[in-house]
């Protein structure tokens, strides 16, 4: 009777997060940016789907997005948002953004500088795969979350609001690079013995 219960309420939950969590199929182009409209429960917000592969440059996300008449917050960056956008040389993220998928910049690699939000409440770990040295600006409000997931080799991270100066940063990106190799060096030993 408990299996049954467990199963009954799984299947329940799972269909709770398909429903609230649907997307409609709804799109709408502003210049190289393709945005998709989302709602999660009784919220609309748009989405920025993908990014042309043809765009160069710099590009700022704007806050707001209109689709089929409408105008809505854009909230997320999607997952692939940008990858395989080779000329693009800096991205600014808008305030109100608060998450950014999986491989959201994979293979950008032109990209120097990416402008975060303070908004920003994730950044995927694999958010950078492929990228060659990048400079992510972020706010002290996000950087803890951003330093434990969304450190790479090629991330350097630089707390624009005041709170860290440069060498603060520094010194925290040269201890991260630190406990990075120790942790290497630890699996390797652990590798060696098997």
């Amino acid at each position: 009777m408990r299996e049954k219960i467990k199963k009954t309420l799984s299947l329940l939950l799972c269909v709770l997060l398909v429903c609230s969590s649907l997307s409609v199929a709804v799109a709408a182009a502003e210049g190289p940016l393709t945005f998709k409209l989302s709602a999660f429960v009784d919220n609309e917000y748009a989405m920025l789907e993908s990014c042309s592969t043809s765009a160069s440059g710099k590009i700022t996300v704007p806050d707001k997005a209109t689709i089929d008449g409408k105008t809505y917050a854009v909230k997320f960056i999607g997952e692939k948002a940008f990858a395989d956008c080779t000329k693009i040389t800096e991205i600014t993220i808008p305030e109100g953004v608060t998450q950014i998928g999986n491989k959201a910049f994979e293979n950008c690699t032109a990209l120097k500088t990416v402008n975060l939000p303070s908004t920003l409440m994730s950044c995927q770990y694999d958010a950078f795969n492929g990228c060659n040295t990048v400079q992510v600006n972020c706010y002290e409000s996000n950087y803890q979350f951003f330093a434990v997931y969304g450190f790479s080799d090629n991330i350097h991270v630089n707390v624009v609001d005041g709170k860290l100066d440069k060498e603060e940063t520094r010194k925290v990106n040269t201890f991260v690079d630190f406990l990075k190799q120790f942790f290497n060096w630890l699996i390797s030993l652990f590798k060696k013995k098997k």
